[in-house]
């Protein structure tokens, strides 16, 4: 009889990491190493600090609409705590495939927030950003549809509704959704899917919160275009924002596709790819990507190391 080898999860991630790495080494050579070396080294790092300050206002905001929730639900959680908790969960994305690794969030609030409660905070958190990029990715698909298939732009809207078609099908035919998980005997996804059950419960005023955190995140989604803008100006090319508000939404979904680490390389190439519609060089558009990723790494690592450190020690 044939024995089937389950590959272990610690290799599945360096696999995965390595193929993020080898898109990005492909990248690098296709578009010539010293012309990306070039572009990075006329870049103005005054506006660099001005990218990076938006990040952190950006954070900011997003780790006070996560607070807005828990507080929702009964749990009051000091700004600093969920501000450092909040990074420290992004930290742990950037390191897992798909960005499952944000799951491990409420493991930075554990003394203060049950595990179950904080748990399902975060998918009603991350069901926000959901409902966000499929609202403004809708518009980026519009604008990009003269340069892409209608077929590929069609598929993508499709992908982007998954997330938010099973968690809408969860909160309307709760009932219905257990059952046929229950009928799947899968213990972990029964007992998540209770716990998410039971922090919907928890929520007051379930309507007006999830309406106002959307609205909220929709306009975060315009400091997250201007980081962009300010990295891209700060290699002398010039980005409307009022365009890249509804496709950097799409360019970051990209992250979700779980083949490498944290979306490494798809990203990236997406980046590319859109930039060059406005007149930026492959090899330029390739340089303000990656100054991009090692920024908010970067700033992940300062303020969420010590969280996420607590984090993977529970």
């Amino acid at each position: 009889m044939m024995m089937i080898t389950t590959i272990p999860a610690w290799l599945k991630t360096v696999l995965k990491f390595a193929i993020g790495i080898v898109i990005i080494v492909w990248l690098l050579f296709r578009f010539n190493p010293q012309e990306i070396l070039d572009a990075l080294a006329g870049v103005q790092v005054s506006l660099l600090v001005v990218a990076i300050m938006v990040y952190a206002i950006t954070l900011l905001l997003l780790s006070l609409r996560w607070r807005f929730i828990l507080r929702q639900m009964g749990y009051q959680v000091p700004v600093l705590v969920a501000y450092q908790g909040f990074v420290a969960g992004i930290l742990m994305s950037d390191m897992t495939p798909a960005r499952v690794g944000e799951i491990s969030r409420p493991l930075t609030i554990r003394d203060r927030v049950p595990a179950h409660a904080g748990l399902g905070s975060v998918f009603l958190d991350r069901y926000c950003d959901f409902v966000a990029i499929f609202l403004l990715g809708c518009g980026g698909l519009l604008l990009l549809s003269a340069a892409h298939s209608p077929g590929l732009l069609l598929m993508m809207t499709g992908v982007l509704s998954i997330p938010i078609v099973l968690l809408t099908a969860f909160w309307v035919k709760r009932s219905a959704v257990l059952n046929l998980v229950h009928i799947f005997r899968m213990p972990r996804l029964s007992s998540f899917a209770s716990d998410l059950g039971e922090a919907m419960d928890a929520l007051s005023h379930p309507v007006p919160t999830m309406g106002a955190s959307i609205l909220f995140t929709l306009l975060i989604w315009i400091l997250q275009s201007l980081r962009v803008v300010l990295i891209a100006l700060a290699a002398g090319f010039v980005l409307p924002i009022q365009e890249l508000i509804f496709i950097q939404p799409l360019i970051s979904a990209l992250a979700l596709i779980p083949i490498s680490i944290s979306g490494l390389g798809f990203v990236e190439g997406g980046y590319v790819t859109v930039f060059a519609q406005y007149g930026i060089p492959a090899a330029a558009g390739f340089a303000i990507a990656l100054l991009d990723r090692v920024l908010t790494v970067g700033f992940h690592l300062v303020v969420g190391f010590r969280y996420a450190l607590r984090t993977v020690g529970r």
